[in-house]
């Protein structure tokens, strides 16, 4: 938008008469510059979006949440929403890193139903590069359960969760979630306990 500024301006008629007319000024904004934001590394660093800033160091920790479809081309990924965090600039790209993900709600409800039974696990990992990232898992079983079978197959899901993540970097973590690694070793984990139908990250969190 542009900002207008009124002045007065005294200048003298043929009769010597001195009037005051006033002129508009104008002042124009700065103008905002488009910057490309790039995927992570473990993400083959696609451009993935754009986004207007007036100044680089405005971009620096925005975050953006997009489907990881579109970064991986794969309409298989279209349930699971990935958010990514810029961190630095380059030539007009916005590099950026990884900062979580969540599956859509439509793709949860259409796992649960009253003949079955959820399970949730959280777990808290501490990453080979010092990183916290908080891994939310969903269990489904073929059939309703009591709470002890539950509990047994909680302790089952933490327990994997922990000793698969242990001595691996975030990159790595990511990168077995996103090719269904991590979820194959857990339901193999707990399937003895108790028939599953399936096992998903529900969500993660980068904490630190």
């Amino acid at each position: 938008m542009v900002n207008y500024r009124h002045y007065f301006v005294f200048i003298r008629n043929n009769y010597g008469e001195t009037m005051a007319r006033r002129t508009t000024g104008v002042k124009k904004k700065k103008q905002k510059t488009w910057y490309s934001i790039v995927s992570p590394k473990e993400f083959g660093e696609k451009e993935v979006a754009t986004t207007l800033a007036l100044d680089s160091k405005n971009i620096i920790g925005r975050k953006v949440t997009l489907p990881l479809s579109d970064i991986t081309g794969d309409f298989k990924h279209f349930h699971t929403m990935i958010t990514l965090r810029i961190k630095d600039i380059k030539d007009l790209k916005a590099y950026t890193e990884y900062n979580g993900q969540n599956l859509i709600s439509d793709k949860i409800a259409r796992m649960v139903n009253r003949w079955k039974s959820r399970i949730d696990a959280v777990s808290d990992i501490e990453t080979k590069d010092n990183h916290k990232l908080r891994i939310k898992t969903i269990i489904i079983t073929r059939r309703r359960i009591n709470t002890s079978i539950k509990s047994e197959i909680r302790k089952s899901i933490l327990a994997e969760t922990g000793k698969y993540c242990e001595g691996h970097d975030m990159g790595t973590i990511v990168s077995d979630i996103f090719a269904n690694k991590l979820q194959k070793a857990l339901f193999h984990s707990s399937k003895n306990i108790y028939p599953l139908q399936s096992v998903e990250i529900r969500k993660t969190e980068v904490l630190k």
